[in-house]
């Protein structure tokens, strides 16, 4: 089976104000409610798993929830296998998630045409391409879908572009609960201010953003978190490596989920864990102590 390396796919397939917000303001008295917050699981945690066939694809939601004792569910586009467009599989997807009481989070699309490429036909095939990916995330109940705008370019013409591909499939899933959220990750993306820009040009109330703690590059991560809640239906929480007392080493996850917990943002924060080297159960047993003793700290 294909080992699903994220950054191999995208490399080989990818084209050579707070007014739009939908996250529900929270009351000072409201940010101590324990429901404020789940802890979730990006798929993408097991690329390794699924892509040497140790993991299938329906049996994620179950590993989730008996292993990790994690009922929010993120999925991933390439394990689906083209699937996502087959009633049987899906019904049966739905039947091991929702039947059994889990939430479906959303989806992640690595797709390979891109919505803010510069040229319009290219736009228009990942348009369409995505359209299957918001009716997929619709049948699951999922709030959204992120999607990657890394075509780079001429700044303002970049956004032009991202305005034009983003707004399209905004208006496509209009009559769905779905969201169209651009995550960082390659080119202006992952620019918190490239980002913001794209939110006032798209201006559209089904487009949002999802904060991942390690994907703003060269731009100060706590910073590029802070700007994006204010459109995350969810929140990534990126973990790569821990030192000896159980912290990530890249990222300062008190400091992080105070910025959370002191935001209005209420919802998911997942788990996604790259590191190598490590169990995947592991590392995301690990990631999510921490949340959880961060949580704690930013609330004492």
């Amino acid at each position: 089976m294909q080992n699903f390396s994220r950054r191999s796919f995208l490399h080989h397939t990818a084209l050579a104000l707070p007014a739009l917000s939908f996250v529900p303001t929270l009351l000072a008295k409201e940010k101590d409610d324990p429901k404020r917050f789940q802890i979730g699981i990006q798929e993408y945690t097991f690329h390794r798993w699924l892509g040497s066939g140790k993991l299938a694809h329906l049996d994620y939601p179950a590993l989730a929830k008996k292993q990790l004792g994690i009922t929010h569910i993120e999925y991933w586009n390439r394990p689906f296998g083209g699937k996502h467009t087959d009633k049987k599989f899906m019904a049966e997807l739905v039947k091991r998630t929702t039947g059994e009481g889990m939430k479906n989070v959303l989806i992640l699309v690595d797709a390979k045409n891109q919505l803010d490429s510069r040229d319009a036909k290219a736009r228009a095939r990942a348009i369409d391409e995505h359209k299957s990916w918001v009716d997929c995330a619709a049948q699951l109940g999922c709030s959204a879908i992120r999607v990657n705008c890394r075509s780079g370019g001429d700044r303002d013409e970049n956004l032009a572009n991202a305005a034009k591909g983003l707004g399209a499939l905004c208006d496509y899933a209009k009559g769905t609960k779905v969201k169209i959220v651009i995550e960082p990750h390659g080119g202006h993306s992952q620019d918190p201010d490239w980002l913001l820009a794209a939110m006032k040009k798209i201006k559209h109330p089904g487009a949002g953003l999802l904060p991942d703690f390690n994907n703003f590059g060269r731009y100060n991560r706590y910073e590029g978190v802070t700007k994006c809640l204010p459109f995350a239906p969810a929140v990534c929480a990126k973990a790569l490596k821990f030192d000896a007392k159980g912290n990530e080493t890249r990222t300062d996850y008190y400091r992080m989920m105070k910025i959370i917990y002191e935001s209005d943002y209420s919802g998911v924060i997942s788990i996604e864990f790259e590191g190598g080297g490590v169990d995947p159960i592991e590392g995301s047993l690990k990631t999510k102590a921490l949340i959880q003793k961060a949580l704690k700290a930013a609330a004492a």
